[in-house]
């Protein structure tokens, strides 16, 4: 069995605690509670709460969505697969919403750095979308926009679940989504 290391346990408490409340309201002192460590165990591996920051969107956020996704390039059918992905709500919180989402709403305006790792995980998402389009007849730019669309839409979908406390809204959101592709799909 893996021992778990300070850095991961850190990341892992971050990423809950942020989720949970939000960068600012989290202070250093709630994670390495969290993480059941001491004051200079963060100082030891971390320059700062921003670099936890960092740490947490490219080892938990990036990392999480990388896996959600995997396998959209090999699949028969990548809109149904992608439907299917988006679908799959067992392990989505929707009292808290989605945390990139969060983060962006939240840290964007406030530092460059962060608001550019978060900028690099939705082009990362967008590309991903844009995968599940390749049956679809229409140009390459085409595809790019309207998997910004689609992007835009399941962030759109999460807030309204989100905001109702409640996944209806989700699902109705995305199942009306995919019938719209299907359609542009057969025309």
């Amino acid at each position: 069995m893996k021992k778990i290391t300070t850095r991961e346990k850190i990341v892992s408490s971050a990423f809950q605690l942020f989720y949970e409340k939000g960068f600012n309201a989290t202070s250093i002192d709630n994670i390495l509670k969290s993480a059941s460590l001491n004051k200079g165990s963060l100082y030891y591996v971390f320059k700062g709460k921003k670099e936890v920051l960092l740490a947490v969107i490219e080892e938990k956020i990036a990392k999480n969505l990388e896996d959600k996704y995997m396998g959209i390039k090999e699949a028969q059918n990548p809109l149904q697969f992608l439907q299917d992905k988006l679908l799959t709500t067992d392990n989505f919180d929707f009292k808290h919403g989605c945390a990139l989402n969060n983060l962006v709403q939240e840290m964007s305006p406030i530092d460059n750095d962060i608001a550019n790792a978060l900028q690099k995980i939705y082009i990362a998402l967008e590309h991903t979308y844009s995968l599940s389009l390749r049956d679809l007849t229409m140009c390459e730019k085409e595809k790019k926009v309207l998997s910004k669309m689609m992007v835009a839409t399941v962030e759109g979908a999460i807030m309204a679940a989100k905001s109702a406390q409640k996944k209806e809204p989700y699902i109705e959101i995305i199942e009306e989504l995919f019938r719209i592709m299907k359609v542009r799909q057969l025309s």
